[in-house]
């Protein structure tokens, strides 16, 4: 079984992709998982990473299935399975962020996430990679439920 100190990839470590905030324990559950978060991190992380030579600043990475709950995620989320992570980029808008992967990057799913295009700095991206990719651009803005295609700047 992995340990937290382990090094994902040259800048990412298991830890800092299963903190929590919950207070539950939050290690996975398979090496499958922790393969698959070392592949998130070579895949996606780390080429944003090495792109804008800033600090990837994880909010959430693999969460169990008590964590997800906790933090009211989809009983669906690429989180439990270790393909997906929700993130800033220092000293870049999210959206930003979010155009560089959809431009540059293989990934499952691209999603500007509780974004308010009036404040630059809100939200987060979430960015997934499986398998089998389908290279999804999703928006969801601040106080909606609705995912609108594509990485929108305000709603249509």
């Amino acid at each position: 079984m992995s340990t937290l100190n382990e090094q994902l990839s040259r800048h990412f470590t298991l830890k800092e992709l299963t903190k929590t905030t919950s207070g539950l324990v939050n290690q996975p559950e398979s090496p499958e998982i922790a393969a698959r978060l070392a592949t998130l991190c070579r895949e996606v992380l780390e080429p944003i990473r090495n792109h804008f030579a800033r600090p990837v600043i994880i909010h959430s990475g693999y969460r169990c299935a008590a964590v997800n709950s906790a933090v009211g995620g989809s009983k669906s989320s690429q989180h439990l399975r270790g393909e997906a992570a929700d993130f800033h980029v220092s000293g870049y808008t999210v959206y930003e962020v979010a155009r560089w992967i959809s431009d540059n990057l293989d990934y499952d799913q691209v999603i500007l996430e509780d974004f308010l295009p009036e404040h630059a700095s809100s939200g987060w991206v979430h960015c997934s990679y499986a398998r089998n990719n389908r290279n999804q651009d999703l928006t969801k803005f601040k106080n909606s439920k609705k995912y609108y295609p594509g990485l929108l700047l305000k709603p249509e």
